[in-house]
């Protein structure tokens, strides 16, 4: 009776490794977090650039935003050398949305033509990191 039992076994042990490959094909090569961030951040921004045109500005979402960043810019730090291409975009974002924020403490509120001129550049560097975390996955 214990040879029935010793045929099932078999057969599981054949498909452990069909079942180890099968979970294989869901691991990401590129960062989850890094894409989470970037794509949280992009609409926050947007919103952000929008209420510039309004007299107040809201310092409370500048902070939160600024922190966002430089926590997203510390993580793809911390990754090291290998990751040289998303931490320094993600640095040229940081360092834009900064000139923003001073070019509206120091000039007033903006424009609807300059939120748009403005957005434009940001929102495409959001998108060159975006692609960029995105080719790590391509490239493996």
């Amino acid at each position: 009776m214990r040879r029935p039992a010793l045929s099932i076994r078999i057969p599981l042990w054949l498909l452990l490794p069909f079942l180890f490959g099968c979970a294989a094909s869901f691991l990401h090569y590129y960062d989850p977090t890094t894409y989470k961030n970037l794509t949280d951040l992009k609409p926050k921004v947007a919103l952000l650039y929008e209420s510039f045109e309004e007299e107040e500005i809201d310092v409370r979402t500048i902070r939160q935003v600024r922190l966002e960043m430089g926590q997203a810019y510390e993580y793809e730090k911390g990754k090291g050398e290998k990751n040289q291409e998303t931490t320094k975009q993600i640095g040229l974002i940081l360092q834009m949305f900064s000139l923003h924020v001073e070019d509206r403490k120091k000039n007033g509120k903006w424009s609807e033509a300059h939120i748009q001129n403005l957005w434009e550049n940001m929102e495409e560097a959001f998108d060159i990191a975006i692609a960029t975390e995105r080719l790590k996955n391509e490239n493996r």
